[in-house]
């Protein structure tokens, strides 16, 4: 059978035994090769039988475009026989032995190699040489389908299918592909997967089910658009040491899947982000981009599998999760031809959302997947909460370290603003009001760079503009709540005029008692026998109408079944909180209970946004909990001097000690008792200003004269400010040390203002962006007017702020007012032509022993007038840096020559 689709495609008749023999049979070396004159001259005077046969095994043949490199076509088939032991040059025919019951099958075979030499293609005296490697496929039955293209050329929009007989068609793929072309392997069982099939099931189901996001379970009416979500993400690189950390804003978190200079090829990236920041969002829009072809980066992969690892059943392969969470039951293929597909393909990129949702198991194939046992040419990318780093970096160290660190940091100031303008965008009066409101109480804390809080915010406001927005983040979800039941008694005709129904409180009591057990067990999913034996039917259900608790089917085929979870896991920490406080209102329970899960720093760590609400919840009757906190802090929790040291420690290392039994080889022990004792420091904070009790502040906050915070964001530094201004006066004497350092924007500056309360010999504001801004009205005119006051201070240190002349200048007057200080620091800022302000500083700073001014950009002149000051007027002068200010050596040799007489 010979089909002509012109010059630019050949099809090769041939004979090949039957397949139930599972190999043809060894060729005979010595035959002619045959011509493609002679070979049509065959066909045409070939039994009938010959054709009808063909057409009874339904031969479906695939045709690709082959082209060689001068531009012409190529007819290459593959040989049948053995390679002649002299080298490639020589090709010869074949005869094949014949089973007894039928003489021959008519096979079409069909060379793929775009690169072929012509002396390949034609040898020995114009006869064509056809090498094993070539044979693609062959079709044996009616229903067999051969494919012989790579997976750019499948999914092409120009293919076309001709029909040339009653079984029989010729598939004639146009795609292209950018990828590098090579011809697939006989014995590859990827050859045989419908890839086009699955790409279009996975297409239809993203395209169906993530171009609007639904971020309220118990309002499906509530829309976004997919491709309005937006948010900030970070690629964070360090050093191979870890000690340098740099961050840059991406564009989109498909970004962090492009080649840069540290990491050509991206293959395990690891997404961090707290509760609610967006990781899930971000996955789907991954997912959706892909399957609408939005993203360049996106399509080197040709299949993109997003896995809940919340909805991921104990005895379930990874195959059995894509096809439960993302593939119709009708696709052509099994789970088992898609697990050999996987296999070896760098083609697929698989996402694992929400790794501190998953009950871990040794033996699953996600923990094969983590610790590349299974599929390790695939791209993995992983998303998790930062404080379930540690494990997952402890597991995946097993294999390799993620090559990308992406961290999803929410809505920014300027995000926020623009996200409430776009919600009100009908209203432009009602959304600036609100922008209003929250620009002096809830935009500075950060609460609502969480976005499913910003629009439950927006939500509450479009129904209720009498709402008193404050700092706190319990009176918001208690809003919610409240929020949540009043549309539900509206939409279902239940009269609240009596408060709330009693049939719903006692739900939300038990959900109360879900939450709580769930947390101890690390549980955010439940089956429905759980969630019963907490709730009962009744309550259950009720829970479910609310939208407090999601039903979800169950992963399971062998035992399906219901399964539940909370509409977010800081909703759970919320009722779990209320839960152990309605405990701890027990007398005859409270110590227990305390006793019982709060028994070492590492468990209030654990249980840390749990402990938060609880506090909130009893205000103030959290003074025992409290108490027992404090308690805890002067037994388990150690502070060290040489903690101020860690300037560099970043924010996605400090989040990964909150998980303990990881931290070998990771940090050095100083680092990790640092960060243990700041997340303790932090929870205690936020206790204390949830609950509005202080009188127990005094104990932990100021015990060691000391105030330590570095990377944190902006809701500890509102807590700071308010607790800071709530406890008196002289108590603020005992703060002896001020250090925070380390942040992304300049969140300090309310907290300057309390600088002439404390006794301070040490301020630490090392990157504390206190550039950038106004000199006259910004963060260094608010220390400049409470430096004069710190006559006790000792070190002051002030690099990486991004300073200007500008704001030395407005800086100077007080600086020189510090005639005690014995240390201070002005390096890695941008200082070029203040060599002369700066050598003014000597002269009145004459205790100084260290003075720091390297990498500020300084000139020669610059420096050599520095120096000259400082050999002039501090003779306790023990180290005076000026490095990375100049390059040119002999300017080097100048300054030495300067301060010779200072070593003298």
């Amino acid at each position: 059978m010979s089909v002509d689709l012109g010059e630019d495609f050949f099809i090769l008749p041939t004979v090949l035994p039957k397949m139930d023999q599972k190999a043809s049979k060894a060729a005979k070396p010595g035959s002619p090769s045959v011509t493609e004159g002679q070979r049509r001259e065959d066909e045409r005077q070939s039994p009938p039988h010959h054709s009808e046969q063909t057409r009874e095994h339904g031969a479906n043949v695939d045709v690709s475009n082959n082209v060689s490199d001068n531009g012409k076509p190529t007819n290459i088939a593959p040989s049948l026989g053995n390679e002649d032991e002299e080298g490639v040059g020589t090709c010869k025919a074949t005869d094949v032995d014949l089973p007894h019951d039928q003489e021959s099958y008519d096979m079409a075979l069909l060379a793929l190699d775009q690169g072929r030499d012509t002396h390949d293609q034609v040898l020995d005296g114009g006869h064509e040489c056809y090498n094993d490697g070539d044979v693609v496929a062959f079709s044996e039955t009616e229903n067999a389908v051969t494919q012989i293209t790579n997976s750019g050329q499948v999914s092409g929009q120009g293919n076309k299918v001709i029909n040339i007989g009653p079984h029989s068609t010729v598939t004639i793929f146009d795609g292209t592909s950018d990828e590098p072309y090579t011809v697939p392997n006989v014995d590859s069982p990827s050859e045989d997967f419908p890839l086009a099939q699955c790409q279009d099931s996975l297409k239809s189901y993203f395209k169906a089910r993530l171009s609007y996001l639904q971020p309220l379970a118990w309002n499906e009416e509530v829309e976004v658009k997919i491709e309005d979500i937006f948010t900030t993400v970070d690629l964070v690189t360090r050093t191979q040491q870890g000690g340098h950390i740099e961050r840059r804003a991406l564009p989109s978190t498909a970004d962090a899947l492009t080649a840069r200079p540290d990491c050509p090829q991206p293959r395990r990236i690891l997404i961090e982000g707290n509760a609610g920041i967006g990781k899930t969002t971000e996955v789907s829009k991954l997912a959706f981009d892909w399957a609408e072809g939005r993203s360049p980066i996106l399509e080197k992969y040709d299949l993109v599998f997003p896995i809940a690892l919340r909805k991921v059943g104990e005895s379930q392969s990874l195959t059995d999760c894509i096809f439960d969470q993302l593939l119709p039951e009708d696709v052509p293929f099994q789970e088992s031809d898609l697990e050999t597909y996987l296999k070896g393909n760098d083609r697929v990129l698989i996402i694992l959302d929400g790794f501190d949702e998953w009950a871990r198991h040794e033996g699953h194939d996600v923990t094969k997947l983590l610790t590349g046992k299974i599929f390790c040419d695939c791209c993995l990318l992983v998303t998790t909460r930062p404080s379930h780093t540690p494990q997952l970096q402890s597991l995946m160290r097993a294999y390799m370290r993620p090559d990308t660190q992406v961290e999803i940091t929410g809505f920014s100031q300027d995000n926020i603003r623009t996200y409430v303008r776009k919600f009100f965008k009908g209203d432009k009066e009602k959304a600036a009001t609100l922008v209003s409101k929250m620009d002096s109480s809830l935009i500075p804390t950060g609460i609502l760079a969480t976005p499913i809080l910003l629009l439950l915010t927006c939500m509450m406001w479009e129904e209720k503009q009498d709402l008193v927005f404050g700092g706190r983040i319990f009176p918001l979800y208690d809003e919610l709540v409240s929020f949540t039941i009043r549309r539900h008694c509206v939409r279902n005709n239940i009269g609240s005029n009596q408060g709330i129904p009693d049939n719903i409180k006692d739900a939300l009591l038990c959900a109360g008692a879900l939450a709580f057990n769930g947390l101890l067990q690390n549980n955010l999913v439940y089956n429905k026998e759980d969630a019963v034996k907490y709730c009962g039917e009744d309550s259950l259900q009720e829970l479910v109408l609310l939208g407090i608790l999601h039903r979800q089917e169950s992963p399971s085929r062998l035992n399906p079944s219901d399964q539940f979870s909370f509409s977010h896991k800081t909703m759970q920490e919320y009722f779990a909180g209320l839960h152990f406080a309605k405990r701890l209102q027990d007398e005859t329970t409270l110590k227990p209970t305390l006793n019982t899960y709060l028994k070492t720093a590492q468990s209030v760590r654990d249980l840390e946004n749990m402990i938060i609400f609880a506090c909130a919840r009893l205000g103030p009757e959290a003074d025992v909990m409290l108490a027992h906190l404090v308690k805890i802090y002067h037994e388990d929790v150690e502070y060290s001097s040489g903690f101020t040291k860690l300037l560099y420690l970043s924010r996605s290392e400090y989040s990964k000690c909150r998980v303990s039994g990881n931290e070998e080889g990771f940090l050095s022990p100083t680092d990790f008792a640092y960060i243990r004792y700041q997340t303790y420091m932090e929870i205690a904070l936020l206790c204390f200003y949830e609950s509005g009790c202080l009188s127990r502040f005094e104990n932990i906050m100021l015990a060691k004269g000391n105030i330590q915070f570095s990377n944190v964001g902006p809701r500890v530094y509102n807590a700071l400010e308010h607790v800071l201004n709530k406890i008196p006066p002289q108590s603020l004497r005992n703060v002896k040390s001020l250090c925070l350092f380390n942040t992304t924007q300049c969140f300090v500056s309310p907290v300057i203002g309390y600088l002439k309360m404390m006794s301070l010999s040490e301020l630490n504001l090392n990157s504390a962006c206190l550039g950038g801004h106004d000199p006259n009205t910004g963060p260094c005119a608010r220390l400049a007017q409470q430096l004069p006051y710190l006559t006790t201070l000792r070190r002051l240190e002030l690099s990486l702020n991004n300073l200007l002349c500008s704001h030395l200048l407005v800086l100077l007057p007080s600086l020189k007012m510090l005639v005690d200080l014995e240390k201070l620091d002005l390096s890695i800022n941008k200082l070029a032509g203040c060599g002369k302000e700066i050598s003014e500083l000597p002269r009145f700073l004459r205790n100084l022993e260290v003075l720091d001014v390297s990498f500020c950009k300084l000139s020669l002149e610059d420096v050599l007038q520095i120096a000259t000051a400082v050999v002039q007027y501090c003779p306790k002068m023990e180290d005076f840096e000026w490095r990375g200010n100049m390059t040119v050596q002999k300017d080097k040799r100048k300054v030495r020559e300067v301060l010779r007489g200072l070593k003298s």
